[in-house]
């Protein structure tokens, strides 16, 4: 396997997070929408007995549900509302998904690190397969090709000269 192709290959970890990642921006992003559409029917005092802005307002009811109430709302002279809290639940919404990516993109990294040190930690058991060669911590000596002598060394040639001061 090349190598490229063993750096793309990731584990059940990877693809797991990836998912809740897409599942976390999925519901904010849908929440974020139908809570900026309920803003703006509100604003512009829809009718409330139109089915699509019944909807609407029974699906913010549920998600600002956390919400409501922190910021009062201000009415218009003809009954358009601006509502704070819808504009702040649509923040907060925001906020949470970012956090909860960040989250979960720190724990993947954690992961991964993990999995690197190990992966190039050596191992205490040896690795055993086709194309692997275990050599022995310690090799017996060999026996030598010579046999060793353990004699003295030689004493060094008698000489036949005298020495200077013996010499006349």
């Amino acid at each position: 396997m090349s190598h490229q192709a063993q750096a793309r290959r990731v584990g059940p970890a990877y693809w797991i997070s990836r998912a809740i990642i897409v599942f976390v921006y999925a519901f904010a992003i849908a929440c974020i929408v139908i809570l900026a559409i309920a803003f703006f029917l509100q604003l512009f005092n829809a009718n409330q007995t139109a089915p699509f802005v019944d909807w609407v307002y029974r699906a913010a009811r549920r998600i600002m549900q956390p919400f409501r109430g922190i910021f009062p709302s201000v009415e218009g002279e003809q009954g358009s509302v601006f509502d704070v809290s819808m504009l702040f639940a649509m923040f907060m919404y925001g906020l949470l998904a970012l956090g909860l990516q960040a989250l979960i993109a720190w724990i993947d990294r954690k992961i991964a690190s993990i999995r690197y040190e190990a992966m190039w930690r050596p191992s205490t058991t040896p690795a055993r397969g086709p194309d692997v060669v275990t050599i022995p911590a310690a090799a017996p000596a060999a026996p030598p090709a010579v046999p060793v002598v353990t004699s003295p060394p030689p004493s060094p040639p008698a000489s036949t000269e005298q020495p200077p001061s013996e010499r006349r």
